[in-house]
């Protein structure tokens, strides 16, 4: 199964603003680099979450068309097209989509064949299915609030240490990974 990304959000869930309130930061000359920082942290949420944050378009491919499947970057705004190569055929058409539902109300969203459908003949190929779906939050108001904390708090790190040592200084972390406790309840795990 594969997972092309297609158009990429135009925004992000933290503005430059809100990084550079939380840095403090009141002059423009670090915009460049807290910007860079804040796609840096979007990346990082992005990947320990598996969520996809920001609404962008995906195509995920798979080789046959199962009954029941999930949609691997929540949240799941739609499925836009399934496409599959019928057999005898090397070109994609499009599955009615009147042979499936779209579940979206669950993380991950799921695709399930409709009980009184069946799904056409598909050629044996590699990638002889591709899914063109949107997927997450709608806008940055409504990405969880832990999420965008978690990620201020990472910008802010990566802005302060901008080195991998530092050298001469004791550096005492925060006890308990509160910081981490903001992100990870949000991790979603596919089966």
């Amino acid at each position: 199964m594969g997972l092309i990304l297609k158009t990429a959000p135009l925004s992000a869930p933290v503005t430059l603003d809100e990084a550079k309130a939380h840095l403090n930061v009141l002059s423009d000359l670090d915009d460049e680099l807290i910007s860079f920082l804040i796609g840096v942290a979007t990346e990082q949420a992005e990947e320990i979450t598996n969520r996809q944050l920001m609404r962008s378009t995906y195509e995920m491919t798979m080789d046959i068309l199962p009954d029941r499947f999930e949609i691997k970057k929540p949240p799941l705004h739609a499925v836009e097209k399934i496409e599959y190569i019928p057999d005898g055929s090397d070109s994609y058409a499009i599955l009615d989509p009147s042979k499936y539902m779209v579940d979206n109300t669950v993380e991950p969203g799921v695709v399930i064949r409709r009980n009184d459908a069946t799904y056409p003949a598909i050629s044996w190929m590699v990638n002889a299915v591709r899914v063109t779906f949107t997927a997450g939050y709608a806008d940055a108001a409504s990405v969880p609030k832990s999420i965008k904390q978690w990620m201020l708090i990472r910008i802010a790190t990566l802005f302060e240490h901008r080195e991998e040592i530092v050298v001469g200084v004791s550096v005492t972390p925060i006890q308990n990974n509160y910081n981490d406790y903001l992100i990870s309840k949000y991790r979603v795990i596919s089966l």
